[in-house]
């Protein structure tokens, strides 16, 4: 008697994972998600951001119009999908970038005013912002539209709850030496599927040279002042958690001994505080991961095999991303009559 075959064998449930399992089971398709629990991922790890304006010269973040709109919809579909109502995962927030020069205010003044910034960015003198001064030097304030933050563990948890009510979630480490290929697909552990896409960051064993580690330092800390709940940045950004909380990160360090927290990202995170600031916050949390990337920062969205998908190298950006890449491999899945 032939096996039962389940359509996809999705590895690993971070961003990535969770977008591909939650779009395939939007469309009908049977699917087995493995991750294990008492492993975090890279993304349960993550400050959960999406900046849809980034760098020094505040250029729109990669292909802002297919990432950014599509992330905010995506996370609005999947809370409906896993808890049966309207609502969201990514909060809309209002990031604050402090300025600190009249020339750096005067060029951002004149990109704000461009055409297809003008939505995005809006430059505020010092007083025109109510908010305090915990940054060093600011002059002014650059307000970021269309940005947010997801709460990494909220979210993964919930989706996870939801694919073990499904059925659907084997929760255990992946092991390639498992893995075999038939002609009728792949098997794993007894188990006959049609697909494997494989959403494993640095654990993927077909990743090869082009992904790359990065490793992101995040610190807790209470005793700031209240300012609601935008988000300010300067070359780091500050994260207000309600009662004087604030999450600050994270480092982007391409060259790292360990994975722990260390002075280092301390000093790196906090040098753009006022010393008042700093002589008043205490830490109360630290942690750090290790996230895949790519030397040009876009995702990998590839076919590796006949049956075999690669989603990988998000990054900093793994909130924004894993939506756009899986609807981007649903694409790749269609064309190759897979769906």
């Amino acid at each position: 008697m032939a096996k039962e075959k389940t359509e996809f064998l999705i590895l690993g449930q971070g961003f990535a994972g969770t977008a591909l399992a939650l779009s395939l089971m939007n469309r009908g398709k049977s699917v087995r998600i493995l991750a294990s629990e008492e492993k975090a991922s890279a993304s349960s790890l993550a400050v959960g951001l999406v900046n849809p304006v980034t760098g020094r010269r505040m250029a729109k973040t990669w292909n802002y119009e297919a990432v950014v709109p599509r992330a905010h919809a995506f996370y609005a579909a999947a809370h409906f999908q896993i808890h049966g109502r309207e609502g969201t995962f990514l909060e809309r927030r209002p990031i604050f970038k402090a300025l600190h020069s009249v020339e750096e205010m005067n060029f951002l003044s004149g990109k704000s005013a461009s055409d297809g910034y003008d939505h995005l960015i809006r430059i505020h003198s010092g007083p025109e912002v109510p908010l305090p001064s915990v940054f060093r030097h600011t002059t002014g304030w650059i307000e970021i539209m269309e940005g947010g933050r997801l709460d990494p563990v909220a979210y993964l948890s919930a989706a996870r709850a939801y694919f073990l009510n499904s059925g659907c979630l084997l929760d255990e480490l992946f092991d390639m030496s498992v893995l075999r290929i038939l002609p009728e697909g792949y098997e794993y552990q007894g188990l006959l599927f049609s697909n494997v896409i494989s959403a494993l960051g640095l654990n993927c064993p077909w990743a090869g040279p082009d992904l790359w580690a990065v490793k992101g330092q995040v610190f807790q800390f209470t005793g700031f002042p209240d300012w609601g709940n935008a988000i300010l940045k300067t070359e780091k950004f500050a994260i207000p958690l309600g009662r004087g909380e604030v999450l600050m990160g994270s480092t982007y360090e391409r060259e790292f001994e360990n994975a722990q927290n260390d002075a280092a990202g301390f000093s790196e995170v906090t040098a753009d505080l006022e010393p008042e600031t700093l002589i008043n916050i205490r830490q109360v949390r630290a942690w750090s991961g290790i996230r895949p990337t790519t030397k040009d920062r876009l995702p990998v969205i590839k076919k590796q095999a006949e049956g075999l998908y690669l989603v990988n190298g998000m990054g900093t950006k793994g909130v924004s991303l894993a939506p756009y890449a899986a609807g981007r491999l649903m694409s790749m899945l269609e064309a190759d009559g897979r769906l």
